[in-house]
């Protein structure tokens, strides 16, 4: 990935193509953040997808990643296998007494913390007389980080990145009241966001993936 990609390098190449370098950095970063989120916040992406690990020998609590948005599926891995947890409402994982197996790798989650219950391996050893532990696997969709500092670098992956500048463009130009412009970088946005979506979408690498290569691949400079 080119080390111009990131907040900074968007928007002078955005300054450059207004041809005024004096148009307010903030309101470009303004548009660029906009225009990221009505993008990303459209698809399953996968460059999106995540996974969280973190080791357990017993039941407990996970502190949810900063940047979770949705859970695809939780499980937990030792010697003996990869167990699958199951989700439970939290009005039923509560109620249930640990000592009852009725929750037993299941879990839930309640605020910003994932609640999960396995049976307590604590003390138990492998045939090379190693601890055992779970290696608890947390397969989540993450959700994207507003840019803020020159160095932030959008999740969207730096082929398509020109999607990010042609909808700040859209939206300098709209304020200007230049709405043909305006519709012509839309145009083109949507046109590179649809072959993002082809390519980068689970459901759509499902059937046959008919994307093609972007329109143009820029260099950040």
């Amino acid at each position: 990935m080119d080390s111009n990609y990131n907040l900074a390098g968007l928007i002078a190449r955005i300054k450059d193509k207004l041809d005024d370098q004096e148009y307010p950095e903030e309101t470009i970063a303004r548009f660029i953040n906009d225009a990221y989120f009505d993008v990303v916040g459209d698809e399953e992406y996968q460059f999106l997808e995540k996974i969280y690990q973190s080791a357990t020998q017993k039941s407990g609590i996970l502190p949810l990643p900063g940047n979770y948005q949705s859970l695809f599926t939780l499980t937990a891995k030792n010697q003996h296998g990869t167990f699958p947890l199951e989700y439970m409402s939290k009005e039923d994982f509560f109620s249930h007494d640990k000592d009852s197996g009725a929750k037993t790798y299941k879990y839930t989650i309640f605020g910003d913390q994932l609640f999960y219950d396995l049976p307590d391996i604590t003390g138990e050893t492998d045939t090379d007389g190693e601890q055992m532990f779970y290696d608890l696997k947390l397969y989540y969709l993450a959700k994207p980080k507003m840019l803020v500092n020159p160095t932030d670098k959008p999740l969207i992956p730096y082929e398509f990145g020109e999607i990010l500048v042609l909808g700040a463009l859209a939206r300098c130009e709209r304020r200007r009241d230049n709405f043909d412009y305006a519709g012509v970088y839309e145009a083109k946005m949507d046109e590179l966001t649809t072959n993002m979506k082809l390519r980068y979408c689970p459901r759509q690498l499902a059937n046959e993936n008919r994307a093609k290569l972007p329109v143009r691949v820029r260099t950040w400079n």
